[in-house]
C-alpha cells in the first residue's frame, strides 16, 4: 500500500516537475535532518502529495535552499522547507512504521521487521508530537487486520477501514477545513486501497495473502469502476478547497498521476495476451 499518488511527470512545466522535485525533496531532508539517514529510505509520493497539497491551502513561510544530499552528491537542487513539510515527514514515519509491520505480518520479511524496529523510537515521538493521528492510524490498522482475517464478509468495511487509515493525517490542524480535508483524505485512503489491491492481484493470488479483489474474482483489468468510485470522491472534495498554488500540479497527480502504474499494469497484461 502507498506509491501511487504520484504525478504524471510528461505533462507538467519544467518549473512544476521543479517544484515536486524541491517538496519531495524537503520531506526527504526533514527526515534524515530530524530523525536519521536511514528515515530517508521512507521517503515516499503519498507524503510529498500530502506536503503539497497542505502548503497550498495553507501557504506557509517556506525556505528554499540549493543544497547537495547523499544520494544526489554531484548537483546541487532545490529543497523546500516548511512546518507543513516538516508534518508531512512526521506522517511519513508513522505509515513506514506500520507498512513495515505489514510487511513482515504479510510476507516474513525479516528485514522489514528489523526496520519496524529501527522506526519505532522514531514513531514514539511522531505519536508524542500528533497524537490524533497515530492513535487514529493505529485504530484503523487493527481494525482493518481483523476484517480482512473475515475475508468475503466485510469486503465494504475494510475498504471503510482503509479510508480512516488516511483521513485524520490530511487534517493538520482542527479548524475551518478540518472536514473538508477528512473527507478527501478518507476517500483517497479508499482509493489507495483498491489500487494496491489490483496492483497486486497475482503477487496475493499466489502467496495467499488477502486481497478483495482475488477474494471477488475480478481481474486487475476489469477493476476499474470499483477504483473510480472514491476517486471521485476524492476530485469532489479537492475542488471543494480554494487553492491556487501548485493547483495544476496538484491535478496533475490526482487526476493523471495515479493511474500511471495501473495503466501500465493492464497495457502490459493485453501485450502478453497479444503475444507481443
Amino acid at each position: 500500500m502507498f506509491g501511487y499518488v504520484k504525478p504524471w511527470l510528461q505533462d507538467l512545466s519544467k518549473e512544476e516537475v521543479v517544484r515536486y522535485r524541491a517538496v519531495y525533496c524537503g520531506v526527504c531532508r526533514s527526515l534524515s535532518r530530524r530523525y536519521d539517514q536511514l528515515s530517508r529510505f521512507t521517503v515516499n509520493y503519498d507524503m510529498t502529495f500530502l506536503a503539497l497539497l497542505l502548503s497550498s491551502l495553507y501557504e506557509p513561510e517556506e525556505k528554499k535552499e540549493m543544497l547537495r544530499c547523499p544520494p544526489h552528491p554531484l548537483k546541487p537542487h532545490e529543497e523546500a522547507m516548511s512546518e507543513i513539510i516538516d508534518y508531512a515527514a512526521d506522517m511519513t514515519i508513522a505509515f513506514s512504521y506500520f507498512k513495515c509491520l505489514d510487511d513482515w505480518q504479510d510476507e516474513r520479511k525479516a528485514v522489514q521487521k528489523v526496520y519496524a524496529e529501527v522506526l519505532r523510537k522514531h514513531y514514539d515521538t511522531v505519536k508524542a508530537r500528533w497524537p490524533r493521528q497515530c492513535v487514529a492510524i493505529e485504530q484503523a490498522i487493527g481494525h482493518l487486520t481483523v476484517l480482512e482475517k473475515q475475508s468475503k464478509d466485510s469486503r465494504d468495511e475494510a475498504i471503510r477501514c482503509a479510508g480512516l487509515l488516511l483521513s485524520e493525517a490530511f487534517v493538520w490542524k482542527n479548524d475551518f477545513w478540518e472536514n473538508q480535508l477528512r473527507w478527501f483524505g478518507d476517500a483517497l485512503g479508499r482509493f489507495v486501497y483498491l489500487m494496491d489491491a489490483a496492483m497486486d492481484y497475482e503477487k496475493d493470488g499466489k502467496k495467499g495473502c488477502y486481497n478483495l479483489f482475488v477474494d471477488m474474482k475480478i481481474q486487475p483489468g476489469q477493476a476499474k469502476n470499483y477504483i473510480l468510485q472514491p476517486l471521485d470522491e476524492v476530485s469532489e472534495a479537492f475542488e471543494g478547497l480554494p487553492l491556487v498554488q501548485d493547483s495544476n500540479l496538484l491535478r496533475n497527480i490526482i487526476y493523471s498521476g495515479v493511474w500511471q502504474d495501473y495503466n501500465q499494469k493492464i497495457r502490459k497484461a493485453e501485450e502478453r495476451a497479444h503475444g507481443k
